[in-house]
Order: structure tokens, then sequence, then C-alpha cells
């Protein structure tokens, strides 16, 4: 083998690792399933979903009374899976909730979500509301952790 040829497969491995270690760790994709203000989930929650039972039934949940329920989001859950956070009833509008990113740290998955609430003495709307916000990622068996991020930035 020449020295070039060797170069050249020394760099060709150099650049294989550096999109191992890339895709190994870091920020993950996020793709928008649904998101809004009113869910028939009425309660807090933070999950995520990784088979077509489970999201069969929480997309029921989800639509609750809605006539007729919206269209259930194909996923592919050999390949992804789907963070839900909603942040159960509130009784005015001015509130909102946002998977922000997803990120895999050492053994685990750090999923960031900011929540906004109404400023104090805000006029909002008299309304029954329950955020809600659903992306599909990567899929991965590392544990989930979820943080909350400032909502002031």
């Amino acid at each position: 083998m020449s020295v070039l040829q060797i170069l050249m497969v020394a760099l060709s491995l150099s650049m294989g690792l550096g999109c191992l270690t890339a895709v190994a760790a870091g920020p993950r994709a996020l793709r928008q399933v649904a998101k809004g203000a009113v869910s028939g989930i009425r309660e807090a929650r933070q999950e995520t979903i990784k088979d077509q039972a489970a999201w069969e039934k929480l997309w029921s949940q989800h639509c609750g009374r809605t006539r007729p329920a919206a269209k259930l989001p194909e996923i592919d859950f050999t390949g992804e899976m789907v963070i839900v956070v909603t942040m159960g009833t509130k009784r005015t509008g001015g509130y909102a909730i946002e998977v922000v990113s997803v990120e895999e740290t050492g053994q685990g998955l750090r999923i960031s979500v900011k929540r906004t609430r109404p400023p104090k003495g805000a006029m909002t709307i008299q309304v029954i509301t329950a955020p809600f916000d659903m992306v599909a990622v990567p899929r991965s068996d590392r544990k989930a952790e979820f943080v909350e991020v400032d909502s002031s930035g």
C-alpha cells in the first residue's frame, strides 16, 4: 500500500468515527406531530410513546369527545417514538407547552420542555384550555429525563 492509500484509509476511518460520535450524542431532530391549546387529556403528562397500541390509546384520549376524531398521525415506531407533554386543564387562555429540544446525554435522553403562563394581571380569554405538544424523534431506549427550561427567553 502506498502512503497516499494509507492516508486515504485513515482519513475515511476518522470521518466515519466522527459521524458515529455525532449520531451517538447531541441534539435530535424533532418532527411536529400535533400541538395546540385544547386536548382531551386533562391532566399534566410527560411521556414517551414507543409502540402503535400505546399511541392509538393516547390519541383516543387526546381527541376525547371531538367528533369526528382527528385522524391518527402516522408514526413509524421501528425508527421513531413520540414525546408527549400536556399541561392539564387551565381556566384561561395564555398557557402553552412545547418540547424545545431532545438531547442524548450519558445514559439518558434529556427532553427540554418550556411552559408558558400568562403574566400576572394579564387579560386572558376565559375558556377552559388543555395545552399540549407531541413530537416525533428518532427512537431511543435511553431513560427519558424531562427538564424545564426558562420561558422568559
